[in-house]
């Protein structure tokens, strides 16, 4: 196992750490949340970014990375749940979208057909972990103003996480129908 994908494990089991510091009485637990949150995107640009460098891109890190991302990124947005920064639904459609596209990719690929990551999905990755840290970001700054919005700028920055992520699983959908109607449904 290569590099990449080491840094890719290493993202699998940022997600759970993030919710076992986050959701602590520590006194340090959203700071800690943060710069987890952080370690997380770096990861994610750095596996990738190392795999095409090195030439060690592999199919065991083509499945490793999505589901990387959606245990780091989901476990944020479960977080935010907790405290209250998230509404139930919101999750719901977060997770209902990676579960959804990752049995088509592996619907297809039991019948040999690679279904690719679509660039919408690319910008939902980026929106995700860059609103993710705004959030957690905002959360810490101890300016009053700040915090007597910072429901409502949350509340924004979740519906507009949601709504582009509900628009990438149609978006994913649509872009790969011709593979889809290929498919074998039985």
């Amino acid at each position: 196992m290569g590099l990449p994908n080491k840094i890719t494990l290493s993202r699998l089991a940022l997600g759970p750490l993030f919710l076992i510091v986050y959701l602590t009485d520590w006194p340090g637990a959203k700071l800690g949340g943060l710069i987890i949150a952080i370690l997380v995107e770096v990861t994610d640009i750095a596996d990738g970014w190392m795999a095409r460098a090195r030439g060690e891109t592999s199919e065991v890190g083509k499945l490793l990375d999505p589901m990387a991302d959606s245990v780091a990124r989901i476990s944020c947005f479960i977080g935010f749940l907790v405290y209250g920064y998230a509404a139930a639904w919101m999750v719901a459609v977060l997770v209902y979208r990676d579960v959804g596209v990752a049995y088509v990719r592996t619907l297809a690929a039991l019948q040999g057909v690679a279904v690719g990551a679509r660039r919408s999905g690319k910008w939902k990755g980026a929106i995700q972990g860059t609103a993710a840290i705004t959030i957690l970001t905002l959360d810490l700054l101890n300016i009053p103003w700040l915090q007597s919005h910072f429901l409502k700028i949350v509340f924004f920055l979740m519906l507009l996480v949601t709504l582009y992520t509900g628009f990438t699983l149609v978006d994913y959908i649509w872009g790969n129908r011709k593979i889809l109607r290929e498919l074998h449904w039985r």
